[in-house]
């Protein structure tokens, strides 16, 4: 499929609308893996069209990127023209490490904001690595003008915490919580990301972005909640190390607060002849969003 092909597609997608009053609005977190892998034949060459595909499939206005090097970043940037991407290299703040880079529609949103935080003891501090992290680790967020639906101005956050760390998970959902609810003040807030735990209740990080009550004055929900019985009954494990069983439950989420009418949610497990994009299924969820005019 041709870049031209693709953009001619998310065009007349992001057009769709579900009636005359709303907008069915999908949004997709995708840990890509890294380009830079030793993976034979599911290295990056011979699956960036897969990962194209994958996103494609359901026309996301908005969809965040995990472990996205510089150079998937231009490749996703050329293929998906008539979106702007926002995102740093966590190791120094511009282009070197990976990304948790933001795809947001140049037709529909107006990028009003932008940053990236580490998750650490020092956030802001370019580079810092927290706790017992193996890695540096960051969340790169936009604050977004809607030109077409309510709410009309809003926050994404998209993050990949560590996967060794067991402390740095728990306080990197601390200190996320915090700086979402400090920073969008009250606005809608939409969350995603790798959160290298499975989102259950046996999950400290699940459990303290998830709480409805704290200090923090953030309420968040779990898409999955939106997701079919088709869906549940193909299980929520994310991460399948490019075999298809998925093996760690489902460690990627799509979190939102209140103002999101939520209408589906789901796994994407696209694969072609037993090959897969990445060795993370991407996940997305849809909301019915009020039309402005």
């Amino acid at each position: 499929m041709t870049c031209k092909t693709l953009a001619l597609i998310m065009f007349v997608a992001l057009a769709a609308i579900a009636a005359d009053d709303s907008v069915d609005t999908t949004v997709m977190s995708f840990n890509i893996r890294y380009a830079g892998a030793n993976d034979g034949i599911n290295s990056w060459p011979n699956r960036r069209d897969l990962v194209r595909d994958a996103i494609v499939s359901h026309r996301p206005a908005i969809f965040g990127v995990q472990e996205c090097l510089w150079n998937q970043g231009v490749e996703l940037g050329e293929a998906f023209a008539e979106y702007r991407m926002t995102g740093v290299g966590r190791d120094d703040g511009a282009k070197k490490g990976e990304m948790c880079a933001i795809f947001t529609s140049r037709e529909r949103y107006q990028v009003l904001d932008q940053g990236t935080f580490w998750l650490s003891e020092t956030p802001d501090v370019i580079g810092s690595k927290g706790w017992d992290a193996a890695l540096p680790r960051i969340a790169t967020w936009v604050k977004l003008q809607d030109r077409w639906c309510h709410p009309d101005t809003l926050f994404v956050f998209n993050t990949h915490f560590d996967h060794m760390g067991t402390i740095a998970r728990e306080n990197s959902a601390e200190l996320l919580r915090e700086r979402m609810a400090a920073m969008a003040a009250g606005q809608p807030v939409i969350l995603m990301g790798d959160f290298n735990d499975s989102a259950t209740s046996a999950s400290p990080s699940y459990g303290i972005l998830m709480a409805e009550s704290g200090p923090a004055g953030l309420t968040l929900r779990d898409t999955w909640s939106l997701a079919s019985r088709d869906q549940r009954m193909q299980g929520e494990g994310t991460y399948h190390g490019f075999s298809g069983e998925a093996t760690r439950g489902r460690i990627d989420w799509i979190l939102t607060t209140e103002g999101f009418q939520g209408v589906d949610a789901g796994i994407e497990r696209l694969q072609d002849n037993g090959r897969y994009p990445s060795d993370h299924f991407p996940v997305w969820a849809t909301f019915r969003l009020e039309r402005l005019y």
